[in-house]
């Protein structure tokens, strides 16, 4: 929990916003989103948190303790709340599986190793949560937070291909805003880039 408020508070002093959206409408949101029936069986207690994002653009991003970033930016690019439920459900998967924290274990394992050898653990743990803010999740935990997505969705009348539209959306819209990210390592939207898309991705939650 610490970890994960203090990287909110990281990312709040870098890069994010408050959000502009009604305080109505991200009550609104957070209440459909906790009606829906879970299919994870773990008691994770999810916290929504709506920034603006600037020209970050459009994401989502799980924090370990069940803190879910959602930027204004994602809500405006949303067709509609079943595909803003979708990227919900995906983020909510990656904190059923705990993938958050298995990226800090295991990128941190050896520095905090080193460190408790020379007596310095407090610098390694000190630097988590701004690795974590920049931690790029896996194809396998993408795909299994996909399908446990997908399940959810499916669990609650509401078509898997949902995320598929949106993801398509956001990585057009991330190409547009940052047509050459990726050619270096300074572009802002590091930040955001945990979530790698790719066609597989999109063909296997539309059916294909």
């Amino acid at each position: 929990e610490k970890l994960s408020e203090d990287t909110l508070k990281t990312l709040d002093e870098a890069v994010l916003k408050p959000s502009l959206l009604p305080a109505s409408r991200q009550e609104a949101l957070a209440r459909r989103f906790s009606a829906l029936q879970r299919s994870d069986a773990g008691p994770v207690t999810v916290r929504l948190e709506f920034r603006s994002a600037g020209a970050l653009g459009a994401n989502a991003f799980a924090l370990p303790s069940g803190i879910i970033l959602v930027t204004d930016e994602l809500i405006a690019l949303a067709g509609d709340d079943e595909e803003i439920l979708g990227v919900l459900a995906h983020e909510l998967g990656h904190v059923h599986a705990r993938h958050g924290l298995r990226l800090m274990m295991e990128g941190s394992i050896v520095g905090l190793a080193t460190a408790w050898y020379i007596g310095d653990v407090s610098t390694v743990l000190a630097g988590l949560p701004a690795a974590l803010s920049k931690a790029r999740y896996s194809r396998a935990f993408e795909t299994e937070a996909d399908e446990f997505a997908a399940h959810m969705l499916r669990a609650n009348g509401i078509a898997p291909a949902r995320l598929a539209d949106i993801l398509a959306r956001m990585e057009a819209s991330r190409a547009r805003m940052h047509p050459d990210d990726g050619k270096s390592g300074n572009s802002p939207v590091d930040y955001f880039s945990s979530h790698p898309l790719s066609v597989e991705r999109i063909r296997r939650l539309r059916g294909g």
